[in-house]
């Protein structure tokens, strides 16, 4: 009994985090293409310069994602940890 309801609390925790992933996702993206519109003017020629925009908001996403998908699995495992103990 007590295997299933550590399973279904795990089973629960995994569900919010993958939903609040993806909000997460998007406002990081939005707040990286906001962070590098300044590498992005009209003035400059598109073709090279857009491929500059777009490597600089993948980096940063990127960057980004890593850092609070990191702090999301460490909370994780401390919550499990506490729900096993």
């Amino acid at each position: 009994m007590f295997r299933l309801l550590t399973t279904a609390a795990i089973l629960s925790l995994t569900v919010v985090a993958a939903q609040a992933g993806e909000s997460l996702t998007t406002r990081i993206h939005t707040a990286a293409v906001a962070a590098c519109a300044p590498e992005s003017t009209p003035d400059l020629p598109a073709s090279h310069y857009a491929a500059i925009t777009q490597s600089c908001i993948a980096r940063i996403s990127n960057a980004a994602i890593v850092k609070y998908q990191t702090e999301a699995d460490a909370k994780t495992k401390a919550s499990t940890a506490a729900v096993t103990n």
